[in-house]
């Protein structure tokens, strides 16, 4: 690691407390003058740093830098994010990923300050503008059997809504199948993607993108508007760098309990938080769009359902619109 990323780490751990420089340099094992030279950069990369002579240096309050130094300093996991790189600028995470980087490690993450062609489900945009947000992609190369994969999804909602809950101060609701709400207001898209390989038909890997709005974005329309939200509305707004180390670490424990066969473990945390068990919605599906009580969650995860015959359905995919 090079001595600006060690620095950085340093601070991030230390946060709100001062390391003198004589201090970093022997944590480190660099000479003060090195540590002096890694405070310079950091600084020209952006970041707030004072120092105060004879105190030492510190991540000012105000500091709210994405850098995967950062991000790795929080982080609380045996594989996601290990290898990791931030990109200020690019199309989408997820349509990046697939085009670079799907020779990187199990666990790998692409993180953007901002994407200028952000995707959500069913082709739909997800904007993505500088400052207002987390934009992140994961990706996996899972040993699950193939009828486990939608589990992905499951688990990048939980570990959304939990990461949340942890550094926002309130604790959103989901709704089937991977959307964060609060109070009705989408908070949070996540898309997950497979890649198959052409020989055999197989998942070579998987990617879950992620997309966390953190304030208002200006430029919504006003049909997303209406049903959009940011966690500045409803709690604090944490560092970005301390939501995405949230929202992997919790990943990774969510994405173990799969690979251990505790899938009950994993529904069961999901299930808490649906927000439409009980409640009548609009099932929205290419067959036929109808009326609907959401009665259940199955083993698999899919959404049980009685229409106003009371015929029983099991929705495995699709979309609902919930009567809030």
């Amino acid at each position: 690691m090079a001595v600006k990323d060690a620095v950085l780490q340093a601070l991030e751990q230390a946060r709100g407390e001062r390391l003198s420089g004589g201090r970093l340099a022997e944590q480190l094992g660099v000479s003060r003058a090195a540590v002096h030279k890694a405070i310079g950069a950091l600084r020209s990369d952006g970041l707030v740093i004072d120092g105060v002579p004879g105190e030492g240096y510190r991540l000012a309050p105000e500091d709210d830098s994405l850098t995967a130094a950062g991000v790795a300093a929080l982080l609380d996991t045996d594989f996601i994010g290990k290898d990791m790189l931030v990109i200020p600028s690019l199309t989408s995470t997820n349509s990046v990923l697939k085009e670079q980087y799907l020779g990187r490690p199990h666990g790998f993450v692409l993180l953007a300050e901002e994407q200028t062609g952000g995707r959500g489900r069913l082709g739909r945009s997800f904007a993505s503008p500088a400052g207002t947000g987390i934009y992140l992609t994961i990706l996996l190369h899972p040993t699950l059997p193939i009828q486990h994969i939608q589990f992905i999804t499951i688990a990048a909602a939980v570990a959304v809504a939990e990461a949340i809950g942890q550094t926002a101060g309130f604790d959103p609701q989901i709704k089937w199948v991977n959307d964060v709400l609060m109070e009705g207001c989408k908070l949070c898209g996540i898309l997950t993607e497979a890649v198959i390989e052409g020989e055999t038909g197989m998942v070579s890997s998987l990617i879950a993108g992620i997309g966390v709005n953190l304030r208002p974005n200006p430029a919504w329309p006003d049909e997303v508007r209406a049903v959009a939200g940011a966690l500045s509305e409803f709690g604090s707004v944490p560092r970005r760098a301390e939501l995405a180390a949230a929202i992997l670490s919790r990943f990774e424990r969510a994405y173990t309990m799969l690979e251990q066969g505790e899938r009950d473990s994993l529904l069961e945390s999901y299930r808490s938080r649906l927000c439409c068990l009980g409640k009548e919605i609009t099932v929205i599906s290419p067959a036929a769009t109808y009326e609907a009580l959401c009665t259940g969650l199955d083993e698999n995860g899919h959404l049980l359902v009685r229409d106003e015959s009371g015929q029983e359905h099991t929705l495995s995919s699709g979309e609902i619109s919930i009567r809030f």
